[in-house]
């Protein structure tokens, strides 16, 4: 059985049994099918199997202040393996139909085809439409993301359903960020208009950060993964590529890492701060309320036995 509420159909009045619809639909489909094409866009240009820089490559080319250790970018194999244990989870029988499908929706088919288009026109080093692409990426990602939060599930159904999507929403707002940068890198911009550049971006991440942090239930992992990328940037800036000390001054540069490392004590301190606040607050409370919504609806039933206990007897008497 899923671990979020399927699409079932009771058999009887006892609701001892219950049907699960096991047909495929079409999101199971495009699913599959838009997971492979991703793959096989990403993976042509990352592994040279077309004539085209990877994005290592490019990455050094147009080398940023704010680009993260190349580690970091790992996190990309847990992205895709994540994606890859969803893709055939929504293809069981059980999981066909399911709430996690269904709030899905045509979000990862959309997210797949923008992020298709940034690989190559990121490759191509057409850096204004490879930014439009990631924007495209961004506001998909974030809207999938916001509708899987809207239904219960365990830890179990999260980790399974909305995780994929989270890890990538997450890294994908610290992505927006380093592609926003590259911009100005590109066409040759003045370290003042980098730097400032730079400095609203990273704004804007620590800020998106605490507002995802300011939500119940609250989804830790885009918080983490923004943490993550941040301490990539930080990591990164203890030993820069050639191309940042011969832009900027030390002085400027001790300046965004120091900023980095700032953003990642209160996004750390936030993280810390809500877990302890919904174990100890939000969550009681929300128990509380749900408790005291069950008893409001059991009492109106109380009531209305109460009266017709009332009217036998009368009708006895």
């Amino acid at each position: 059985m899923s671990d979020v509420n399927n699409i079932t159909k009771s058999t009887g009045n006892d609701g001892a049994a219950t049907v699960v619809n096991t047909s495929f639909n079409r999101f199971n489909i495009l699913n599959l099918l838009f997971y492979i094409i991703n793959s096989i866009a990403t993976y042509s240009v990352q592994f040279g199997w077309v004539d085209l820089p990877s994005n290592g490559d490019l990455s050094d080319k147009y080398q940023t202040i704010v680009t993260p250790l190349g580690t970091s970018f790992l996190i990309w194999s847990v992205i895709f393996m994540w994606q890859l244990f969803w893709v055939i989870w929504q293809l069981l029988p059980s999981q066909r139909n399911s709430e996690g499908v269904l709030k899905a929706w045509y979000f990862y088919p959309i997210f797949t085809v923008c992020q298709a288009g940034w690989t190559f026109s990121f490759a191509f080093e057409i850096m204004w439409l490879s930014l439009l692409f990631m924007y495209g990426i961004l506001f998909t990602l974030i809207s999938a993301s916001m509708s899987l939060q809207t239904y219960k599930k365990t830890w179990k159904g999260y980790l399974i359903w909305q995780g994929p999507f989270s890890i990538q929403t997450g890294w994908i707002m610290a992505a927006s960020v380093l592609n926003t940068n590259v911009l100005p890198v590109f066409y040759e911009a003045t370290a003042t208009t980098r730097m400032v550049v730079a400095s609203l971006s990273l704004a804007v991440l620590i800020i998106t950060a605490f507002t995802w942090l300011s939500s119940y239930p609250v989804d830790f992992a885009i918080p983490c993964v923004i943490l993550w990328a941040l301490g990539g940037i930080y990591a990164e800036l203890n030993a820069p590529l050639p191309a940042i000390p011969e832009t900027f001054s030390e002085r400027q540069i001790n300046g965004v890492q120091n900023a980095v490392l700032a953003g990642m004590v209160l996004i750390g301190s936030g993280i810390i701060s809500k877990a302890l606040y919904v174990l100890f607050m939000q969550r009681p409370a929300a128990l509380k309320a749900q408790e005291a919504s069950a008893e409001d609806k059991e009492e109106p039933a109380s009531a209305s036995e109460s009266e017709e206990a009332a009217d036998s007897a009368e009708e006895s008497v």
